[in-house]
């Protein structure tokens, strides 16, 4: 699965997400990168990645291997076309946080 998500104010873009969800020998993988509406990577490195750990009535729990912001991401499913990404996160002044954006499949 592949997809991306568009944070807006006022119709001005302020970050572009795109993600794969994908099977590997190692399980279930999330992958997710931020830009600017410059196509500028926000993650300094490589994309987030977080591992499938437990999956149950369409709620997907990944959680992620590396120590950073991003700790874990509940992806659950609200309809067919419909799905409620929470993640914890901890902000730069080390408190945590979250963060829920909900996305739709276009047709």
């Amino acid at each position: 699965m592949q997809g991306f998500f568009r944070l807006t104010d006022a119709e001005k873009t302020l970050v572009i997400e795109l993600f794969t969800i994908r099977e590997t020998p190692a399980g279930i993988e999330f992958y997710f990168r931020h830009f600017s509406p410059e196509l500028k990577p926000r993650e300094e490195k490589e994309a987030y990645h977080l591992n499938l750990t437990k999956s149950e009535s369409g709620i997907f729990r990944f959680d992620n291997p590396a120590v950073n912001q991003l700790r874990d991401a509940l992806l659950t499913r609200v309809d067919g076309d419909t799905y409620i990404s929470h993640g914890d996160i901890t902000d730069a002044d080390g408190k945590p946080d979250a963060i829920e954006v909900i996305y739709h499949r276009v047709k």
